[in-house]
């Protein structure tokens, strides 16, 4: 959105969305660096989120703003999201792997990290997005309506906004269930299916993990990028 570099100071604009108007003010250089606020509605009127733009970040304003107003809920009342940094980390579908866990700053904030780009979340609805470059995709998410999955989708949209290349299909295999009792009359049996995943939204599912991994492999070649490393 490159007009927004244009906006004298305080002066106000609209832009629509999909799924709503969102209104921005710019605030000047005096007396620090300029930058925009934007306020996304909710479905039923009201805020449901408050965005602050730097200039470097105006070029991903636009989608941005779609992106956090498509997944706003439809009322909206000020508190803090119902949805845990943690919670949100473990549904994100642009995170690797959490064989160690999710850990949490002294903040009570999560973060993680995909090729090129970074998210975190706090309690309070901070979220931000920082690519490797510096650009930074900041939001403050209001309501207890913000619930686990549309802060997530919020943070992996933004991540895909900023992230490298080969970062936006990252892809996983879920592990088998292994053995388990299948009935009374029949004893234990093996279950070693395995379902491939990709941050893109694809699935696959497998007899074993070694087809979903092959599965996997098949997908990152189909989309023409390289294995995030």
């Amino acid at each position: 959105m490159p007009g927004l570099i244009l906006l004298a100071d305080r002066e106000t604009t609209e832009y629509r969305t999909p799924h709503g108007s969102v209104r921005m003010r710019k605030y000047g250089r005096t007396p620090g660096p300029e930058f925009v606020r934007a306020a996304v509605p909710a479905g039923s009127g009201g805020r449901a989120a408050l965005v602050t733009l730097r200039p470097v970040a105006y070029p991903y304003a636009g989608a941005w703003l779609e992106v956090i107003a498509e997944h706003a809920p439809a009322a909206a009342d000020h508190r803090e999201p119902g949805a845990a940094p943690e919670s949100v980390r473990l549904v994100a579908r642009m995170t690797r792997t959490h064989a160690n866990g999710v850990p949490r700053a002294s903040d009570g904030s999560v973060g993680w990290s995909v090729p090129g780009a970074s998210a975190r979340v706090w309690p309070d609805g901070r979220l931000a997005v920082t690519s490797a470059d510096g650009v930074e995709l900041s939001v403050r998410l209001e309501g207890a309506q913000w619930d686990t999955a549309r802060v997530a989708a919020v943070a992996d949209a933004g991540l895909r906004l900023l992230c490298a290349p080969e970062a936006r299909h990252m892809t996983r295999t879920t592990r088998p269930r292994g053995w388990g009792q299948s009935s009374l009359w029949v004893g234990r049996s093996y279950d070693g299916a395995s379902v491939a995943v990709c941050s893109c939204g694809w699935r696959a599912a497998a007899a074993s993990p070694l087809g979903a991994r092959g599965s996997a492999a098949e997908h990152v070649r189909d989309v023409g990028v390289g294995a995030p490393r």
